[in-house]
């Protein structure tokens, strides 16, 4: 990192050494803010300086800076949408600044709400912000994400167009931008890369940081040149919070209730305070915090289909349930100062904490077999952190940017177990009949009594394993430094801007984790320890269409273990976990960027960019026998990567344009896939399967086209309607070989999975979104609002699997997804209603749709003659059969907000979330092919707000 930090000296040096040069020009600047009656401060107000016509915007705080104006007399015209313009005329004088201090009014009385109200501002801020970006970009304001039950980030993403989610235990964990899956997104903070705090992969686990930690959200949908290229289906850039011009302090608390096994309750709390200090302001400090209970509980059925038969058949099926603390804690923290008119400089920070702690209980009945019976104790700390030292200079015609950043994210600890053997009846009779629906498959009678025999039963259980959680952690640190020059020029008329820079990141990131099992030495029967019994009980598991037993208590068994140590043999322990890996690399990236205006209303912006990667990585080596017990396999790799981008602007009217974009991106493989990892088979499956890693694994690239039409409307209105396609290369898919030449099986078949190159994919779609307050209909009518999104995506996959000739669709992609937002405002009351929908995907590949036979090795090789002598899958009704892809259900979920304004600052809100009880879970092949389905019940809850700044 020696050489990034010298050339960032160097540049700092050159910026003291320019500033002289600034009292010395000829010619003068424009220098000024943005405000409205309220005294809020407005990003992205568009300035038009006339006779020069160079727009630019306004920036976070809502100032803007013109550098190099020739001393004249000129007219500024702010715009903003939702508010009538302003317009002064002022005279530059040379080496001198002129401040503009614009304060806009709303465009028409019967909108005065956009001032007053919070959301209303917030999605203001986001149209603008919006029509003011280069690239493709759709923006979050914190308004607008805790006007709507929002635990995290995920869940306000999954708000806007073609992003669904992924949903871990009724909270959105993953994106999924554009019909990719969550691999094929970056995500950062304040511009700076952040590491995921789950082992083995790239992306952020969102549910890690909390929704109001933030100022915004922001997605960049299309690449540029001084975007990092990891973003194939986009970018997400959290932007933390700072002090705007108003001092502000802001505290709330809420409560609220789930009615689930047995009532679960749900706290949050937290608070902002800023301010800005000095007679000039130059000085900006905030803080601020937030902390959160989940107690969630869920009811959840896991059948396994059985592959063989057409009508729904169940080899087996686990009846889960589950009681949660999950809790959030978080910080985040800046300080700016205004060196002078366009120079700053600012450190920002955020810390986010998730302990997604939790108890499982499992019963599984087998299909003409003995039950089992086993618990979780889940115990995962994971946290992120960002800390970045970021600096912007202007002198005369040119604008240096510098940032000096590291990340931290880590995962600790992780589930114990405890698993019992069946000592009943051998002949129980327990097995797969017709449910109440196709959804809820039955059992017969004999699986649950009456009598002593059945699966419910302590006397029919002895302990057969304790598992601790597991030891050690998984974290990375990323360190990153960048620096930019942008300078301003004209051709004749034609105004343009050269931009250039630099950026070097190194990641480390490591698995040290293991897991330790107790067996006991002897038989020790569940019914000789009435200690063990758990107090939980669930009278209504799934609507009372199952019956769910007594269960033991995790902690008690625990005690129990370590009181009688000499009564377990241990096995585990540090060395012997095959995933185990270290992983160096190092990213260093330039690129050269032109921005320039072709006449009044053609705007191009071109780039190319250079991104080489350094690889290292060292884990087990697969070769020796026995396994080792230290990382000594080394691998790694460098790569030269050239990513040329173009988007070109054009103003239909002064109210509409039409966008075309091209750009080039990559997704680098994740850890986990490129370790190469000493796989131990699971000998308990036919054939046994083992999961290895590939060392030779390449990064997937992809070719992105977008064409968008966006017009604004007064009231606050935004109509958005776009065509996007991405041709994917060099795919990473999981290929399966079946051979007998396995070093830790050897003679028997083992299915070996390693993730590969493989094939070629596509994804296309169109966006359409569409926001409008309604203020110009009459009565009371006029406080109405809508914001709604329509994303149709379409994707296929080739030769991603040698054992099938079909092309699925791409993993993670919804056919259809939508978001209906109505809302209502006054000065006090406010109201939101949210309804989401995102369509069924496909989780997993699985389906095989060939006829094969072994060669002498055991591997699978078509059959000539086109007949299945040998089908360890049997195919049933197809794709869409009981052995079909893993899938996703369809989810649509309602939820609503609302809140009033009371005297002195407070204000009293209350929220339902998941009011319709919206299913979660997997199918095979078919919705009545049931993997997987659990449910989370509603959550009510209520609070107060109070804010410093009211009216």
């Amino acid at each position: 990192m020696r050489k990034p930090f010298f050339f960032l000296s160097v540049l700092l040096s050159c910026v003291v050494a320019l500033s002289p040069a600034f009292s010395q020009s000829t010619k003068g600047i424009i220098s000024g803010v943005v405000k409205d009656s309220g005294g809020a401060v407005l990003q992205g107000a568009k300035i038009e300086l006339q006779p020069q016509g160079r727009p630019i915007s306004t920036n976070e705080l809502g100032e803007f800076n013109i550098q190099e104006v020739n001393p004249g007399t000129y007219t500024l015209t702010v715009s903003y949408v939702g508010f009538g313009p302003y317009v002064t005329s002022f005279t530059v004088v040379a080496g001198q600044t002129a401040h503009v201090e614009a304060v806009l009014k709303v465009a028409n009385a019967s909108d005065d709400v956009i001032v007053s109200a919070d959301r209303p501002h917030g999605e203001a801020e986001a149209i603008n912000r919006t029509l003011a970006a280069e690239n493709i970009l759709q923006v979050l304001p914190a308004d607008v994400i805790v006007s709507l039950p929002n635990a995290n980030i995920a869940d306000a993403l999954g708000r806007m167009a073609s992003v669904t989610i992924e949903r871990d235990e009724g909270e959105g964990k993953y994106v999924q931008i554009r019909g990719t899956e969550p691999r094929l997104s970056n995500t950062m903070i304040d511009g700076v890369t952040v590491p995921s705090p789950e082992t083995g992969v790239r992306q952020i686990k969102l549910d890690t940081i909390a929704s109001d930690l933030v100022d915004s959200v922001e997605i960049n949908k299309t690449l540029q040149a001084n975007i990092d290229a990891d973003g194939i289906g986009g970018s997400v850039n959290l932007v933390t919070k700072t002090a705007g011009e108003v001092p502000a302090a802001t505290f709330y608390g809420v409560g609220g209730y789930t009615p689930i096994i047995g009532g679960r309750t749900v706290d949050q709390m937290g608070g902002t305070v800023g301010k800005r200090f000095g007679a000039d302001k130059k000085l900006g400090l905030l803080l601020g915090g937030t902390y959160d209970f989940n107690g969630r509980g869920i009811n959840d059925i896991e059948p396994s289909p059985t592959t063989s038969s057409a009508v729904p058949h169940y080899d087996s099926m686990d009846l889960r349930d589950y009681i949660y603390y999950r809790t959030r804690w978080g910080m985040t923290a800046s300080a700016d100062y205004k060196l002078r008119e366009g120079s700053d400089i600012s450190i920002r920070g955020l810390f986010s904490t998730f302990r997604n702690w939790g108890n499982k209980w499992v019963y599984t009945l087998n299909d003409g077999d003995v039950p089992q019976y086993s618990q979780d104790w889940r115990r995962p700390n994971m946290a992120v952190g960002s800390l970045a030292l970021q600096g912007k200079h202007v002198f005369n015609a040119s604008t240096v940017n510098w940032s000096v950043s590291a990340g931290r994210s880590r995962s600790l600890s992780g589930s114990g177990s405890v698993k019992y053997s069946w000592v009943g009846d051998p002949n129980i009779d327990c097995t797969n009949v017709p449910g109440v629906s196709v959804n809820r498959p039955g059992w017969s009678s004999g699986c649950f009594g009456p009598g002593a025999d059945n699966s419910e039963d302590p006397n029919n259980y002895k302990l057969k394993a304790f598992a601790p959680p597991t030891f050690g952690k998984s974290a990375q640190v990323n360190l990153q430094a960048s620096a930019s020059y942008a300078r301003f020029y004209h051709i004749g008329t034609h105004f343009g801007t050269i931009e250039f820079g630099g950026k070097i990141r190194s990641a480390h990131k490591f698995d040290d984790t293991y897991d330790e099992s107790f067996t006991p030495s002897g038989t020790t029967l569940v019914a000789a320890h009435p200690e063990w019994d758990s107090d939980f009980t669930d009278p209504n598991y799934y609507d009372k269409t199952y019956h769910y037993g007594p269960v033991t208590d995790y902690n008690k068994v625990e005690s129990y273990v370590n009181h009688n140590a000499g009564g377990f043999t241990l096995s585990g322990g540090p060395g012997v976990n095959p995933n185990n890996y270290d992983f160096v690399e190092r990213i260093p990236a330039g690129y050269v960027m032109n921005t320039i205006e072709l006449g009044s209303r053609l705007r191009l912006v071109t780039g190319i960019r250079f991104e080489a990667t350094h690889l290292d990585t060292l884990s087990f080596d697969p070769n020796l026998n026995p396994a080792p017990t230290t990382l000594t396999f080394k691998a790694g790799g460098d790569s030269l990567d050239v990513l040329p981008s173009a988007s070109l602007r054009f103003a239909v009217d002064k109210d509409s344009d039409l966008r075309l974009v091209y750009g080039r991106g990559l997704a680098r493989p994740d850890p986990q896939d490129v370790t190469a990892a000493v796989g131990q088979p699971d000998i308990t499956t036919t054939p046994a399967t083992v999961s290895i890693g590939n060392p030779n694994l390449k990064a997937e690239y992809a070719n992105n086209y977008d064409i968008l039409y966006e017009r604004s409307f007064n009231n606050a209105g935004l109509l958005q309607a776009g065509y996007f396609y991405k041709d994917i290369s060099n795919p990473i898919v999981t290929l399966q070989t079946l051979t007998t030449n396995y070093k830790y099986n050897p003679g028997a078949p083992t299915l070996v999975s390693e993730p590969s190159n493989a094939g070629s994919a596509h994804v296309q779609g169109i966006e359409v979104g569409f926001q409008q307050r309604f203020s110009y209909l009459p009565g009371a009518f006029r406080g109405a609002g809508l914001s709604a999104n329509y994303s149709y995506t379409n994707s296929q996959a080739n030769e991603v699997d040698p054992l099938r000739t079909d092309s699925p669709a791409m993993l993670r992609q919804a056919p259809n997804s939508w978001n209906i937002s109505p809302t209502f405002d006054t000065k006090k009351f406010s109201m939101r209603v949210g309804m989401t929908f995102d369509d069924k995907m496909i989780y997993a590949y699985q389906y095989e749709n060939l006829a094969y036979v072994y060669d002498d090795n055991g591997n699978p090789v078509l059959n000539p003659n086109g007949t299945q002598e040998t089908t360890p899958n049997p195919q049933v009704n197809g794709v869409a059969g009981p052995a079909g892809d893993n899938y996703l259900y369809s989810h649509f979920q309602f939820d609503t907000q609302a809140s009033y304004k009371l005297p002195w600052g407070f204000q009293v809100y209350g929220y339902g979330l998941n009011l319709n009880n919206e299913v979660f879970g997997f199918y095979n092949g078919s919705p009545q092919y049931v993997v997987q389905r659990e449910y989370y019940h509603p959550t009510y809850a209520g609070g107060l707000r109070w804010t410093s700044h009211h009216e």
